[in-house]
């Protein structure tokens, strides 16, 4: 009996999560040649999950209308295998980047198109929610409604995460002609080198004959990758004899293959790591260095917190 209890309260959490999990779409499914094109973003909120408490209600993020956001992005459409996503944000400048498309088509009629869904390198096989869009004509859309539930352990009064984006069809171009008399000259990443980009910190200092650990002269190194169509870097360091001391500087970058597995960097070349895609060594003077990608996001805000961390 105690079993079977035990069985269906599993199965009654599981439903709970797979139906949390689940999203909404309106459909009208279309042709190829309707579908192709340039798409704006036009909404995007999200309300993150939360305990249902009298008088709280967490903060909606309107993405595309708040003040710390106004997101213009778009989204193109090529009908093959690669499109480009555009971003501008706030204080940001804009950049595009290339990513994967899919496409679903609809079971009764396999010319018809019922599901675009988009990825780059960081994101790369998400199959569901903000990287999957419903598809009906000249827009594409997708909601996840918040489901009230009680947990099982504790009995508290959840609410899970809601989210609305739509996209609106704004051109037919099927290059990033239409975004740049938008938003001007646009920084541009391939998609392997939006893979590379982001924020690398000195991870450790190890004899390679011996795998011992050595001490570090910094207190914090970081490198901030920016691997666009016109790559730069900038490290950030402090020494531990002076670690109140931070130097920053833009040092050269230059990938040595396509896919940025190679890289060098104010002259110091890094190999990724064969076991570790996110971590790259290098090797000199029997001393192995390690870095790694401690964030995607190259703002200064995201670097400056990091260094404050660390002091």
């Amino acid at each position: 009996m105690k079993k079977a209890i035990k069985r269906l309260l599993s199965l009654a959490l599981i439903f709970t999560f797979l139906l949390a999990g689940s999203g909404c779409y309106v459909i009208k499914s279309q042709k190829m040649r309707d579908l192709k094109g340039t798409y704006k973003l036009t909404h995007y909120t999200y309300t993150p999950s939360y305990e249902r408490k009298e008088g709280y209600t967490p903060k909606t993020r309107d993405y595309v209308n708040g003040e710390e956001y106004l997101y213009e992005d778009y989204l193109i459409i090529t009908g093959e295998g690669r499109g480009y996503y555009v971003h501008k944000q706030v204080g940001e400048d804009a950049y595009a980047k290339e990513v994967t498309l899919s496409y679903e088509y609809d079971t009764e009629n396999s010319s018809l198109v019922s599901y675009v869904i988009f990825n780059d390198a960081v994101s790369k096989n998400q199959t569901s929610g903000f990287h999957k869009m419903g598809v009906m004509k000249n827009t594409l859309n997708y909601t996840k409604n918040a489901i009230d539930y009680t947990e099982w352990i504790n009995d508290r009064p959840m609410r899970t995460e809601a989210l609305s984006v739509r996209w609106q069809k704004v051109d037919k171009a099927t290059d990033l002609s239409y975004a740049e008399k938008q938003l001007g000259t646009l920084k541009k990443y391939d998609y392997a080198g939006y893979g590379a980009r982001g924020i690398y910190k000195l991870n450790s200092t190890v004899d390679t004959e011996t795998g011992e650990f050595l001490q570090s002269d910094y207190k914090y190194l970081y490198y901030v990758v920016d691997s666009s169509n016109a790559p730069t870097a900038t490290v950030y360091y402090a020494l531990n004899e002076s670690p109140e001391t931070m130097v920053v500087r833009q040092v050269s970058l230059a990938k040595n293959a396509d896919d940025w597995s190679v890289i060098t960097i104010d002259g110091t070349t890094w190999t990724r790591d064969a076991m570790r895609i996110n971590y790259y060594n290098n090797e000199s003077n029997g001393v192995t260095r390690t870095i790694y990608l401690a964030s995607n996001d190259i703002s200064e805000s995201t670097i400056l917190s990091f260094i404050e961390q660390e002091i």
